[in-house]
């Protein structure tokens, strides 16, 4: 088991919010509307997790595998190119939607929460610790399983993940569930990262804060944020829209 009072630096781009890094075996909430930024921001957070040799397990419920692979390839990485095809791996839970997947581990139905467990659990054993693990979006799960035993889902692998001592992110969809379900996620997690989309000087701006993080010294404040062509993201301290 990987040494839970190691740290992991943030990506550049971020680290100013959160200098001394996260603690390993962290679990993630990445809370926002559709359109705010949460997909590129994961695949920024992977990308510099390949920098320093560390592989991802991605959990894609939302999109396909071929969505994210395109994503990453705009942004300089092919992952199907023989020197990054494993440095990541997928787990699809959504080609079940429209056809059979061609990926190693698919679902047959969000509705078999099991399955789904059992695929992640194999998926993860292909890689070394501590990995990234990338869950987009948890929020399809609540279509097809009761609020309870998705939360129950999530708190064993949440305890899963943090024994491997893995940085987990967990997308979830702003808006869309139970106050009650919001709630007890934030209980459940070690920290939170908001995004919104708000209006400055007669322009759309994106904006990212890291709302709380367990254990280490980290900013509350909303910082705006570009997507850059690259899909790298840059944001702005010290601007006069921060909150």
């Amino acid at each position: 088991m990987v040494e839970l009072s190691s740290k992991f630096k943030l990506p550049s781009f971020i680290e100013p919010l959160a200098e001394d890094g996260i603690l390993l075996g962290s679990n993630i909430m990445l809370i926002g509307l559709p359109g705010n930024g949460k997909t590129i921001l994961c695949e920024n957070f992977a990308k510099s997790c390949f920098e320093n040799d560390i592989k991802c397990l991605y959990v894609t419920l939302d999109k396909t595998t071929d969505d994210i692979k395109y994503n990453f390839r705009s942004g300089g990485i092919d992952l199907d190119d023989e020197k990054n095809k494993e440095r990541v791996v997928f787990v699809d839970g959504h080609a079940w939607l429209i056809g059979k997947s061609q990926t190693k581990y698919s679902i047959s139905s969000l509705s078999n929460l099991t399955e789904l467990n059992f695929n992640i659990f194999n998926a993860s054993s292909e890689l070394p610790t501590p990995f990234l693990f990338v869950l987009n979006s948890l929020s399809p799960l609540t279509l097809y399983n009761p609020d309870g035993f998705v939360l129950k889902f999530l708190q064993l692998l949440f305890a899963r993940l943090k024994e491997l001592g893995c940085i987990s992110i967990f997308v979830v969809q702003d808006g869309v569930h139970k106050p009650e379900f919001y709630n007890t996620l934030e209980y459940l997690v070690d920290g939170i990262f908001d995004m919104k989309i708000g209006e400055h000087k007669g322009a759309i701006r994106r904006y990212l804060r890291i709302r709380s993080l367990s254990s280490v010294a980290h900013d509350t404040r909303w910082v705006p944020f570009n997507i850059k062509p690259d899909r790298s993201l840059e944001l702005h301290f010290g601007s006069d829209e921060e909150g």
